[in-house]
């Protein structure tokens, strides 16, 4: 991490690896992105948590509120970030073939997903569909187990993702 820590800016990537991540099944095919709301009110607040081998949580991408994005986890790798799930197929371990995307957020359905955020989010989506075989956006509260678990991203404006030719399951 930074000595002196400064957001990287819009739409601007920095890596920062998470210890929090292990190697996915090598049959795993990632057709899932899973959006996450970070109840921490900073970027760099999640990028401590995530570098913390006690907490064991992980995403593989945060988006900040400028737009500023930290990737924590290779895209070959799994992060941590949907515990015990199961998707719209069925299919349970959900982090074996999804993306984790943190959006820095309340998650308290107040606090605003600002047009910089949800447009780089939209913009990092795309990009990866151009070497994944993406199908699905989702939520953490719908592919929790049991369901209730998680909420997040709570009042996410989905409208946001639409036309990307993906099936948004929220």
């Amino acid at each position: 991490m930074p000595q002196a820590w400064a957001d990287p800016g819009y739409n601007r990537v920095l890596w920062i690896q998470s210890p929090n991540c292990d190697l996915r099944p090598p049959t795993a095919v990632v057709d899932t992105v899973v959006l996450h709301a970070t109840v921490i009110s900073t970027l760099q607040g999640v990028v401590e948590r995530f570098q913390s081998p006690e907490h064991k949580v992980s995403s593989h991408y945060t988006i900040g509120k400028d737009g500023s994005v930290v990737q924590h986890v290779s895209r070959f790798n799994r992060a941590w970030h949907a515990g015990k799930s199961k998707d719209v197929e069925g299919r349970t371990h959900v982090n074996d073939f999804s993306i984790g995307i943190e959006l820095v957020n309340l998650n308290d359905g107040k606090d605003p997903y600002p047009l910089p955020q949800t447009t780089v989010l939209r913009n990092l989506i795309m990009a990866l569909r151009k070497s994944l075989p993406l199908r699905y956006v989702t939520s953490h509260e719908y592919v929790a187990v049991p369901p209730g678990r998680k909420t997040d991203p709570l009042a996410y404006p989905w409208k946001t993702l639409e036309n990307l030719g993906l099936h948004l399951v929220p």
